[in-house]
């Protein structure tokens, strides 16, 4: 069974890939972006000796260019061990060994954002020049990872349900409009960040949050040969007011997905937001407000502390945090706090 829906799905991609696609991404600079996340640990009877963190270190992507970061305590940028080897940065910090240790932590980024839009090419325009995905990096986001599970019985057997086997000669846009409509028609928003936001969880239950809808999105795109990644972050959004550290409101973390398409590129693809509108499906596919701040791509994150490596779901809120020392380990992480400072280049 493994490989029947897959693999038939493989092969419809590659009739369907053959046309030249007559659209191109317009991307234009939209906001300079200046964000600080600030952290705090703190042991009460656990007595530090070593404190080992990890906090995101934002990429260069064609949605956000000119990305810089900087930690307080400073930081290392060093290679996560999974497939993408995605860089995070790692702080340690020597304590007195002490019980009550409290470790407080900044991250700075600065980032243009980039906003993009899909639009028809005129006629007789040539489409721009777009290198073809690079193989290595199109067998990284073709495969199942833990929360793109779909390769799971449970989620074959939603794509079967749904009609979600890929046409003959449908483009990666129209299918990807299609499994919009399904998700728009079938799930329910519901935000709960200890949720199981597994592709093949979201879609049993359909009730989940923004993850939740792009890993289900990107797994179907997957299964039928259709490069896709999530993008997980922050919304450019300085905290709503009254909001507390925590909340959704607050923190403002957001995850949306992009697919390849050849000769066009990495297009952008909200499912959420998708899913909480009313407007044609096809309005989320191809635009980009340049309103996220992504911290890192794809979920899993298999982080190299110096004993062992251990996975963190997401470093989007939270920082993945480890102590040395004595007693019974104790030490919890406090609400983040959230600035943002936003310059609008699309006046200028």
């Amino acid at each position: 069974m493994r490989g029947g829906v897959i693999g038939m799905a493989l092969a419809l991609a590659s009739a369907a890939g053959a046309a030249e696609p007559a659209l191109k991404l317009v991307t234009a600079d939209a906001k300079r972006v200046s964000a600080t996340a600030s952290y705090e640990i703190r042991a009460e009877k656990f007595a530090v000796t070593k404190w080992q963190v990890f906090l995101p270190d934002a990429p260069d992507l064609p949605s956000q260019t000119k990305v810089k970061t900087a930690t307080e305590p400073a930081s290392k940028v060093v290679p996560e061990k999974g497939p993408l080897a995605r860089t995070v940065r790692y702080v340690e910090v020597k304590e007195k060994g002490k019980p009550g240790a409290v470790l407080s932590m900044k991250l700075d980024i600065e980032a243009t954002l980039r906003s993009r839009e899909l639009v028809d090419l005129k006629p007789g325009e040539a489409a721009p020049e777009v290198p073809p995905l690079p193989d290595a990096e199109r067998k990284l986001y073709l495969a199942p990872t833990s929360r793109v599970d779909y390769e799971t019985k449970a989620f074959r057997e939603w794509l079967e349900a749904k009609k979600l086997a890929r046409a003959k000669g449908e483009s990666e846009l129209d299918y990807a409009a299609r499994v919009l409509d399904v998700i728009r028609a079938d799930f329910t928003y519901h935000f709960d960040p200890d949720a199981d936001k597994r592709a093949s969880a979201a879609c049993a239950c359909a009730k989940t949050d923004c993850a939740g809808m792009t890993f289900v999105l990107v797994g179907a795109l997957r299964a039928h040969g259709i490069p896709a990644r999530a993008l997980v972050g922050r919304r450019a959004l300085p905290p709503a007011p009254d909001s507390k550290p925590g909340e959704l409101n607050y923190d403002r973390p957001h995850v949306r997905a992009e697919f390849f398409v050849p000769g066009v590129g990495w297009v952008p693809v909200d499912a959420a937001d998708a899913q909480a509108s009313r407007r044609p499906v096809r309005a989320f596919v191809g635009r980009d407000r340049g309103d996220l701040l992504v911290l890192h791509v794809d979920a899993d994150l298999q982080l190299p502390y110096p004993d062992k490596v251990r996975e963190a779901t997401f470093l989007q809120v939270n920082p993945s945090y480890w102590a040395l020392g004595k007693g019974t380990f104790d030490a919890t992480f406090g609400p983040s706090g959230w600035s943002v400072t936003v310059t609008d280049l699309s006046k200028k």
